[in-house]
């Protein structure tokens, strides 16, 4: 029997805060966002709208595999960060919100005018694709020892800056082996 959307919610939120989840309402309604590919407003203003088989069948499978504990950034493919949305996957750490900070004291720093930013250690490329996308004076390099991380990187770096803005790979003793720029 077809369920609803306000009831689809009520449901996962029990079930995760079941699973110690520590946010269940928050998780239950960004998968079924992203089940939906409709923002939050639409959950509470369609409440009563009920899912297709194939939706609920969707929301339940990405349920079962927030139960077993995986993040839902991961589960989902990306993680909102400043005012951006970046890519992650098991090879990038998640982007935490403290890290905001960081890049509003980095901004703070910077002198006005040209200069350059290096992201030792950039992971997702969070700091360095925020810093770029608020100063397009600036050229930003964000370096990292994995391939993967710097391959995934480039993919969000080619959705959200028109900055100066580079990632590369260490490779012993050269700096950037291979580099990637939008």
């Amino acid at each position: 029997m077809p369920i609803s959307i306000e009831h689809a919610l009520r449901d996962a939120a029990l079930l995760l805060a079941q699973h110690q989840s520590p946010s269940p309402k928050i998780d239950a309604s960004v998968l079924l966002c992203h089940v939906l590919d409709k923002p939050s407003s639409y959950l509470y203003t369609w409440s009563d709208k009920l899912l297709t088989d194939d939706e609920e069948a969707a929301f339940n499978a990405l349920l079962e595999r927030r139960k077993l504990g995986e993040p839902v950034a991961y589960i989902i493919g990306y993680r909102d960060f400043w005012s951006l949305r970046l890519n992650v996957e098991p090879s990038t750490l998640i982007p935490r919100p403290d890290t905001e900070r960081l890049v509003e004291l980095a901004l703070e720093r910077l002198p006005q005018g040209e200069g350059t930013v290096l992201d030792l250690g950039t992971g997702t490329g969070a700091i360095a694709l925020a810093i770029a996308s608020e100063r397009k004076d600036i050229a930003v390099t964000g370096v990292d020892l994995r391939d993967e991380a710097v391959a995934w990187r480039s993919l969000t770096s080619l959705q959200t800056t028109s900055a100066t803005l580079h990632f590369c790979k260490v490779a012993g003793s050269t700096m950037c082996r291979r580099s990637v720029s939008p």
